[in-house]
């Protein structure tokens, strides 16, 4: 073999040929996933990896997907502490397709920067620089975001299934005291939750004060703050259905200021099921989002629309874990 392996070792030693060897490499179809495994074996044994400078002359492509990180919700140390098991995914599944991931913020998009894909976390759909790259016919795939166009891809959680979940719990507990605080309402995420909040529990027969539905943005400040103002109204509520776990973190400490206990005297479900939930004291009820494979799909996503394949909308489904924030 020479010094350094071409395609053509690899397909020697995989004993396929150089044709599939390519469409392994470049994620592309109609390849069994034992030939798969065993190219990519071989490729990682040889140390084999394809010229991304020669690739992008034949090919015409930059080898690089962005990914687009926004603060919508007004945090964006927030935004990533969330997100930071999707960009690993992200990351992982694009290095396996033969890509590299371009982290931007949303004002470092433009022309100066070539992809051939973009993933959009934490902005709105209507941003100017969502627009220039649909009007560049840039393949867009939004992650609780949702992008007009041909050659775009949506992937997100069930946010009202979560919250459903989370409401049949506490019903079922006996709370009938129900308040949510909501995330940023310019989100997806937030906005969902909130209208799948009105809807269930309507469909519970629950009284819903107006006061029982604060507005906060996903951070722990502004849990704490419309906690306390629910605690503080002559029927306080019996059980909080948080927009996030940080917003749900911060109402259990709340709940303790006020000289209550959670559980006991106000239930507390939360939304994502961060690391510190299983942490926090009492632990936190949640729903549980799959970062991981939202990260996986997102990227999945982006490669299907660059190769000109189908690249479906994906709601992922949500899980609710129990934990003794919620107990009796």
């Amino acid at each position: 073999m020479s010094e350094r392996p071409t395609i053509r070792d690899v397909a020697e030693r995989a004993g396929v040929s150089i044709a599939t060897v390519s469409r392994v490499l470049n994620d592309k179809g109609d390849v069994s996933e034992e030939t798969r495994e065993r190219v990519r074996e071989v490729a990682r044994a040889t140390g084999y990896t394809a010229d991304r400078a020669a690739q992008s002359l034949v090919t015409q492509r930059t080898g690089l997907v962005a990914v687009v990180v926004g603060d919508n919700a007004g945090h964006r140390d927030l935004s990533l502490l969330f997100f930071g098991k999707v960009l690993a995914a992200i990351s992982r599944r694009l290095d396996h397709g033969g890509f590299d991931p371009l982290l931007l913020q949303p004002h470092d998009v433009g022309l100066h920067h070539r992809f051939d894909a973009a993933i959009l976390i934490g902005v709105d759909s209507d941003d100017a620089f969502v627009e220039e790259l649909a009007a560049r016919d840039v393949p867009l795939v939004g992650l609780d975001v949702r992008c007009d166009g041909e050659r775009t891809a949506f992937v997100g959680s069930d946010h009202a299934d979560g919250v459903r979940l989370a409401l049949a719990h506490l019903h079922a507990l006996g709370r009938r005291r129900i308040a949510h605080v909501a995330g940023a309402l310019n989100t997806l995420a937030g906005w969902e939750r909130l209208d799948a909040f009105r809807r269930e529990t309507e469909r519970l027969g629950l009284h819903v004060p107006e006061e029982y539905v604060r507005r906060g943005d996903f951070s722990s400040a502004s849990g704490y703050r419309e906690t306390c103002a629910l605690l503080a109204l002559p029927a306080p509520p019996t059980a909080i259905v948080a927009a996030s776990d940080l917003m749900a973190l911060a109402a259990l400490q709340a709940i303790r200021d006020a000289g209550l206990q959670p559980a006991h005297d106000v239930a507390v479900v939360g939304f994502d099921d961060l690391e510190a939930a299983a942490l926090a004291h009492p632990p936190l009820t949640t729903i549980r989002q799959n970062r991981e494979e939202l990260g996986e799909l997102a990227a999945t996503r982006a490669l299907e629309l660059i190769n000109g394949e189908p690249a479906p909308d994906t709601v992922l489904a949500v899980e609710l874990v129990v934990r003794a924030s919620s107990a009796t």
